[in-house]
């Protein structure tokens, strides 16, 4: 029962992963007005750190629920077969299927909402410069759980500000996010 416990919490957090960025960036540019302004991406930024808490959170409360399928595959590498066997083919498609059913949701909902960044460069230079910055994320977390094993608040601190730093620096170099469901390859 633990095992399916598991694999609905990953759909379920997938699920709110993708909605919750798409609620800062509405809250922030509807709800506050703000639009694009430079405050704007101060505010998302906070609200960006204060969703990984939050996130991080529920991922001690569901003991492992996450949305990220680096973090678990990781784990399952360094696991026993068994562990694998249900990280590759339970958890991993739960979190993809909840943030799938999470973007098509939110393109229902929100119509405009579909529209979100375009790389500025050719899909091949946005996939190699996103797969990297991506790489480094989950080398930062590795290394965070070795070396600071217990402490949930520093570790969600420097993978937060790590985050919000790789993806200010992947938006000026590719115009992506880091998150395939929202980077548009059309033309401008």
């Amino acid at each position: 029962m633990g095992r399916v416990r598991l694999i609905l919490y990953d759909f379920i957090i997938s699920f709110m992963w993708v909605w919750s960025g798409s609620l800062v960036k509405m809250f922030v540019s509807q709800v506050l007005g703000m639009g694009h302004q430079p405050e704007a991406e101060i505010v998302k930024g906070a609200l960006s750190v204060a969703n990984m808490f939050f996130f991080a959170f529920l991922a001690t409360v569901t003991k492992g629920g996450t949305y990220n399928p680096l973090t678990v595959f990781s784990s399952a590498v360094s696991g026993d077969f068994s562990h694998f066997l249900l990280t590759v083919g339970a958890r991993i498609p739960a979190q993809v299927i909840g943030s799938i059913t999470g973007v098509r949701l939110i393109i229902q909902i929100f119509p405009g909402i579909g529209l979100g960044p375009r790389l500025n460069v050719d899909i091949h230079r946005g996939a190699l410069i996103e797969g990297l910055l991506t790489f480094a994320i989950v080398i930062i977390s590795l290394g965070l759980a070795r070396k600071i094993p217990g402490s949930f608040f520093m570790k969600t601190w420097i993978t937060s500000v790590s985050k919000l730093a790789l993806h200010i620096l992947g938006s000026d170099l590719t115009g992506g996010c880091m998150n395939p469901a929202s980077v548009s390859t059309q033309n401008h």
